[in-house]
């Protein structure tokens, strides 16, 4: 046991290292245990930084925010040359006390991280995990208490924000986005390939009816999903200066829907997400519509599964999730926020553990990635728009009375049409 206690302490302290920074000409001792750290974490909140020169045995260079070091047994080492010396000219910002909401997966790793980070410098950084920020918020705000500095933000809570003028800019920066795909059961599909097709997918629901097999767990009602089929009908983008949904795309997306319907490919029993997964993973449906955060929570219950792109022309969402500024916060904050957590070692951790995409970034550790560089080149961005919002709040009552044929689909989309473009 002894022997075990040792081994660990040696190891941790040839993790755990420390060594000086010059900022502003002002030396800084840092200490860290990681094995590789990007200069960016090596300066306090910055507005803009002038020049990262890095001193190694080899030369003297010139280091971009992003740049990775390592450490080795103690010593850091730059472009594979030991440093001697790191010297940093950057405008700081003010170190006084700020406070981020956080919501969605992978706070508890997000608020570690930043934390850790706070005590490098005696930062002052309040991260508090919100499950449902906008109720909060909101309420704070009709209140007139003061608000965090910075909260994320979804296209959903966005526009209420705007409308209340809770934001300082209203505007948003997006830090990492979901998307949707289709989750195949290996065990009663056989379907591996990125390019497939809604006539490829009726097909296949044939069969598993013939076999007695409920072919799909979707919510297709759902404004989440439905704009997936009206967007592979040409509505790109799917708001323009009004959103019109009395046209031919709107008309074929409903048809679709019900001829769906009407062949029992899904019943209204799968509208409920928990409902979707329970029958997928319990191997009753081959297929599951869902988006691509549920994949850790899939493969923890499943081994034989493939995930697949929607089938054509159905075009999927990216389901931004970004950080926006209070009328009490900074907007420089901010923006060092969204920096700082877009550096590549963060990114590449994040995006594997939680399975989650950035712009232009896709974790090589990501199952199924082909998959996902696919469908990351022909999603749209869901609008951060209040009629996007409207559209979610209305759509699926619309459609159940047009699928029971309670209304034509005429009747319902120019309601739905006055609806959501009603000022």
């Amino acid at each position: 046991m002894r022997k075990k206690l040792i081994i660990l302490v040696i190891m941790f302290s040839m993790l755990t290292f420390a060594f000086q920074v010059i900022i502003n000409k002002i030396p800084y001792n840092i200490s860290l245990n990681k094995e590789k750290f990007a200069a960016i974490e090596i300066i306090p909140p910055f507005q803009n930084i002038s020049y990262i020169k890095v001193i190694t045995e080899s030369g003297t260079y010139l280091a971009d925010k992003y740049d990775v070091f390592e450490n080795s047994n103690g010593a850091i080492k730059y472009k594979g040359s030991m440093v001697k010396n790191i010297e940093i000219v950057a405008d700081l910002l003010n170190n006084k006390e700020r406070e981020v909401w956080i919501s969605w997966e992978g706070t508890d790793f997000i608020k570690n991280y930043l934390e850790n980070y706070s005590k490098l410098f005696n930062v002052s950084l309040k991260i508090l995990e919100m499950p449902k920020i906008s109720t909060k918020l909101v309420t704070m705000s009709k209140s007139g208490l003061k608000l965090p500095d910075v909260v994320m933000v979804s296209a959903f809570d966005f526009p209420t924000y705007k409308e209340l003028g809770i934001l300082k800019d209203n505007s948003f920066i997006p830090f990492y986005y979901d998307t949707q795909v289709v989750y195949v059961n290996a065990d009663l599909v056989n379907l591996n390939k990125l390019e497939w097709t809604i006539d490829e997918f009726e097909s296949i629901c044939n069969s598993l009816i013939k076999n007695n097999i409920k072919p799909v767990a979707i919510n297709p009602i759902s404004a989440y999903w439905f704009s997936t089929f009206l967007m592979g009908y040409g509505k790109i983008p799917l708001i323009n200066n009004n959103f019109i949904l009395t046209d031919d795309s709107t008309k074929k997306a409903i048809q679709l829907i019900m001829k769906w319907y009407n062949k029992d490919f899904f019943d209204f029993s799968f509208l409920n997400r928990d409902a979707q997964l329970a029958a997928f993973m319990d191997g009753k449906v081959g297929f599951l519509f869902q988006g691509s955060f549920l994949l850790p929570k899939i493969l923890e219950k499943m081994d034989n599964i493939r995930i697949l792109p929607l089938p054509k022309p159905m075009i999927p969402f990216k389901d931004y999730k970004g950080f926006a500024t209070t009328k009490d916060g900074s907007l420089e904050f901010t923006m060092w926020l969204s920096t700082f957590l877009k550096n590549p070692l963060f990114e590449e951790e994040f995006s594997k553990k939680y399975v989650k995409f950035f712009d232009n970034y896709i974790s090589e550790s990501i199952p199924f990635r082909d998959t996902f560089i696919y469908t990351s080149k022909i999603a749209q961005p869901i609008p951060y728009d209040e009629r996007y919002v409207k559209f979610h709040k209305n759509i699926k009552d619309i459609l159940i009375l047009i699928i029971n044929g309670s209304i034509s689909i005429e009747e319902g989309t120019t309601k739905l049409e006055e609806i959501v473009n009603n000022e």
